[in-house]
């Protein structure tokens, strides 16, 4: 267990008080009390008043419990966390991770079926985030639109990509590791979104560095629920690369 900071002789981690208040404002929101929320995160309600009062780090997989209980995003506890700058030297300020949840996603889509792009984009409007969508019909096409980055200030670098195997031209693999050998934008997730049923297709994507492999199933909501949860890990539950790094 991990003790009081103040015990070993330290004030609490920022980050863990901010969290802590976080935590006691979602319970206090629905009346709960502390047992009611250590009953449904399975700790005792002794652990609740520790983390409430950032007296205990609050794990990756525990935050992600609450953010299950109280019907919320993962990114919704660090809202109104700024580091202070003055905490840190000018090389950890610019090596600190930005906790902030994104304004606005970049999402590019590169897809040559106008059917496909239509439902797609029909599923991505039923997402709680704001996309900015950029929609690519050719492999070549996006060869080319990925070789303008970093060369035009108009450009913008795409925080997801979604990307379909079956293109015109130039196939989706040959998109994929164009994006995974450039060192400006591998750091890119790519999704791929296939109706290929080949295990050699999805080995084949993975080998070259696809962040998922997502079926365009005949059932249009088995499609639109698997979507939505990949989307759902690469904006809430894990941090994206920053264009500045």
């Amino acid at each position: 267990m991990i003790k009081d900071p103040k015990m070993l002789g330290g004030e609490p981690d920022p980050i863990d008080v901010h969290l802590g208040k976080k935590l006691r404002d979602f319970r206090t929101r629905l009346g709960w009390t502390l047992t009611n929320l250590a009953e449904r995160a399975e700790v005792s309600h002794q652990q609740i008043h520790k983390y409430e009062g950032g007296q205990a780090k609050i794990s990756a997989s525990m935050l992600y419990n609450f953010s299950l209980i109280f019907s919320t995003t993962f990114n919704a506890f660090f809202e109104g966390y700024t580091p202070k700058k003055t905490d840190l030297n000018p090389s950890a300020q610019n090596d600190t991770i930005s906790l902030k949840a994104r304004e606005k996603i970049n999402l590019l889509l590169v897809e040559d079926s106008s059917a496909d792009e239509f439902l797609i984009r029909k599923i991505l409007e039923t997402c709680p985030y704001d996309f900015e969508i950029y929609c690519i019909h050719s492999g070549d096409e996006a060869i080319h639109y990925f070789k303008k980055y970093p060369g035009t200030t108009s450009f913008t670098k795409p925080d997801i990509v979604l990307l379909d195997l079956n293109l015109p031209k130039v196939n989706g693999f040959s998109v994929l590791r164009a994006i995974k050998q450039d060192r400006n934008i591998q750091d890119i997730p790519v999704l791929v979104l296939t109706n290929s049923l080949s295990k050699k297709d999805m080995v084949m994507a993975y080998k070259n560095f696809a962040s998922g492999y997502i079926s365009k199933s005949f059932d249009s909501n088995t499609f639109r629920r698997n979507l939505q949860t990949a989307l759902t890990y690469w904006i809430d539950a894990v941090i994206l690369p920053e264009s500045s790094v």
